[in-house]
């Protein structure tokens, strides 16, 4: 029996099954919801079932690896352990490193407009919740205790340090009232570039007199308001 025969029973004891194709699917899948979150002003829907699938992933590749360093530790004096299994390790390790930063800059990027725009997302949550829109969250369970928690220490701050000073009327952080609002807005009219993935085309509405046609694999200068739903189902990427 060779190295390769070794590798190939070990593979199949000690991990699941796993698939190149969908690999690399949840991989392009995970890449694309990081540049669109990244490029997009406001919070994208929290992608759950990619997620989820991703870290299912990783979670069996680093069992798979610490498996495998323990079958290579247990076997190295017995000269079948070869530079070929240690390539094969470096290479899961790398793959792992991967998408390791992929999830990381996605769910940090979502946490940064979440502070920029803390308070207003707590409103839109709290709307979906009482409006029964809930049905496909905008914010993970995570997300959606991180604003609350942010929110309440981000009071007890101000509070400390100047609200208590001031009148009543004036400490409310998101007082909509006098013509000026105090909740910060992610700003959809901004320009983004888009490039059209969608089989058919699309027609956006510009004004009442004029509209524009989107052709597949066309990129685009538009107002990110325009867009928004086709980059949500998938129509339109964010580059």
């Amino acid at each position: 029996m060779d190295i390769d025969d070794i590798l190939l029973d070990f593979e199949k004891s000690a991990a699941p099954k796993r698939s190149s194709k969908i690999e690399s699917d949840l991989y392009n899948r995970l890449v694309t919801a990081m540049v669109n979150e990244r490029m997009a002003p406001d919070v994208l829907p929290y992608e759950h079932s990619l997620l989820q699938s991703v870290l299912l992933m990783l979670s069996q590749q680093q069992q798979y690896l610490l498996d495998s360093h323990e079958y290579g530790d247990s076997n190295i004096g017995s000269g079948i352990v070869s530079s070929d299994f240690k390539l094969q390790l470096m290479i899961v390790e790398t793959e792992i490193e991967r998408l390791n930063y992929l999830v990381r800059s996605y769910l940090r990027v979502r946490l940064a407009k979440l502070d920029k725009f803390n308070i207003f997302y707590i409103n839109q949550v709290n709307d979906s919740k009482s409006n029964g829109r809930d049905t496909k969250p905008l914010l993970s369970q995570e997300e959606t205790e991180y604003i609350h928690k942010h929110f309440k220490i981000l009071t007890q701050l101000y509070n400390s340090c100047f609200l208590k000073k001031m009148p009543h009327f004036l400490t409310l952080l998101d007082d909509t009232s006098g013509g000026q609002s105090m909740v910060v807005e992610p700003d959809i009219d901004q320009p983004v570039f888009i490039k059209v993935v969608s089989k058919t085309p699309i027609t956006l509405l510009l004004t009442q007199d004029e509209d524009l046609e989107l052709e597949r694999d066309g990129i685009y200068v538009v107002k990110y308001r325009l867009v928004k739903k086709y980059i949500e189902i998938g129509d339109i990427l964010l580059i």
